[in-house]
């Protein structure tokens, strides 16, 4: 009896002290889906108590195994309390954690893999996966893998490999001014002659990362087109011109995956460019790995090209014409301040008018007395003598661009005893744009004054029988008119 009860104490403690295989650990396997080709990859491990109410201390080291796919090359890790070596083939990686594992540490500390992915893998479906092991807790010999958390001992993930690529997707669509994709049209009012525009180069990085540096952007612009600076960007750019007449070259250390990046470029477009088109901008985006095509002009459509094809105008212009020209009171009394004399005119060009000028010839010894109201604001001056008639000469700002187009100019005048009478007297006035005032244009309306910028009135007006005496008591309706 003694002897059977010996041999049942011995069987006890011989199972008590058998490996439960991979009991009591639990495995996460985090690889990010997809692995993108050409870039750095990393698998994310940690081990963990099964339960950590079990009162059982698991002590290291913990050995955590795996086999890269193929084309993915180990390159380094980090974790604490972690340490790694691979294999000469830099695919058998083999990781171990020196720390214990209790009621109060029940997880280890985050294990990353870091790789680096071949850019020539062809895209497919592979599986990531990984052992842990301990000497309390040892693999069994044919451990089953299953997704992780795994309590087996092996996990494993599903993912697949995506070729990683830098495209070209569009000329700023967001403001609606060209149809989408990369090679579109542009569909807003042409670019102006003379004028300052701005392209918006759109594209998209998917897979590529920070080691895939730099990203250049090539654009070629069009005869009559010149960069003229980078407005803005996501990432920022650093561009400059090239060797090559309309090449530009933009670079940014790298983009983040899935970044939708732009830049903004500023550009001038020449007086002299082609009317009315079309013309075209091509641009190539790339990378270390993805170069910039270098033939986008005859193959736009090919990944990282794109091309916009656009219109152009003659320059816009502001032109002036002067309306009318009226007075009143309709008889004007010599002796006597008068007015307004009012000019209206307008700009019916498509431009805003800059500085402009406004001339009026009064006729002799009709004397300017200042301005009565005038819109925009008016600066005026005169010029010549009262005998031989006074120019005034007004300068303002300048008009608007229809439907804000209209001007006009009201003045105080007053008639000298000197004044011819009863008229009719011509007033003549003219409008022309620029920073000084030219008087030709206003003899060009005396000489022909039905131009387009030219307007002229006629002053009619009557001389008082008060003004030839000094106290007017010969002025009863019976002593004869006399004019000096």
């Amino acid at each position: 009896m003694r002897a059977l009860i010996v041999r049942l104490l011995f069987t006890v403690l011989s199972v008590a002290a058998a490996p439960a295989f991979a009991a009591g650990l639990r495995l996460n396997l985090w690889p990010v889906p997809p692995i993108y080709t050409g870039t750095t990859y990393q698998i994310g491990v940690d081990v963990q108590k099964e339960d950590r109410n079990d009162g059982i201390v698991h002590q290291g080291p913990f050995t955590f195994r795996t086999v890269l796919p193929a084309g993915v090359r180990y390159v380094g890790f980090n974790g604490g309390l972690w340490s790694c070596v691979a294999q000469p083939d830099q695919r058998d990686v083999s990781c171990t954690y020196s720390g214990t594992l209790d009621f109060w540490n029940p997880n280890s500390m985050s294990l990353g893999i870091n790789a680096m992915v071949d850019y020539g893998i062809a895209p497919g479906s592979v599986t990531v996966s990984g052992t842990v092991s301990s000497a309390q807790v040892p693999l069994p010999p044919t451990p089953t893998c299953v997704a992780p958390p795994s309590t087996t001992g092996c996990a494993s993930v599903a993912t697949a490999f995506v070729t990683s690529k830098l495209q070209f997707t569009g000329w700023g669509v967001s403001g609606g001014q060209v149809t989408s994709g990369p090679v579109a049209t542009w569909i807003g009012q042409p670019l102006e002659a003379g004028q300052p525009n701005m392209f918006v180069f759109e594209f998209l990085n998917t897979g590529f990362g920070q080691v895939n540096t730099p990203v250049t952007l090539d654009v070629w612009l069009p005869p009559g087109v010149s960069y003229d600076g980078a407005l803005s960007g996501i990432p920022v750019w650093t561009c400059s011109n090239q060797a090559s007449p309309g090449h530009v070259r933009c670079t940014t250390p790298y983009l983040y995956d899935s970044l939708s990046g732009f830049l903004s470029m500023r550009i001038q477009v020449a007086p002299t460019i082609a009317v009315p088109g079309p013309l075209f901008v091509h641009a190539a985006v790339g990378n270390n790995l993805q170069a910039p095509p270098g033939d986008c002009v005859a193959n736009p459509t090919q990944l990282g090209c794109g091309r916009l094809q656009f219109h152009t105008r003659v320059p816009r212009v502001a032109t002036l014409v002067a309306s009318s020209m009226t007075h009143s009171p309709p008889v004007a009394t010599l002796g006597t301040e008068f007015g307004p004399l009012v000019l209206e005119y307008r700009n019916i060009g498509e431009a805003n008018a800059g500085a402009t000028n406004l001339y009026l010839q009064l006729p002799p010894h009709i004397e300017y007395r200042g301005v009565l109201s005038s819109l925009p604001a008016a600066t005026c001056t005169t010029q010549g003598t009262l005998a031989a008639g006074q120019i005034v000469v007004c300068q303002t700002s300048g008009l608007g661009a229809p439907p804000f187009n209209q001007g006009s100019l009201s003045l105080r005048l007053y008639g000298s005893a000197l004044a011819a009478s009863p008229g009719p007297l011509p007033v003549v006035a003219a409008v022309d744009l620029g920073a000084a005032p030219n008087t030709a244009t206003l003899a060009s309306c005396v000489a022909n004054p039905a131009q387009s910028f030219c307007a002229t009135d006629a002053l009619t007006t009557y001389f008082p029988c008060a003004l030839q005496w000094a106290d007017g008591i010969f002025c009863d309706g019976i002593e004869p008119f006399v004019r000096p």
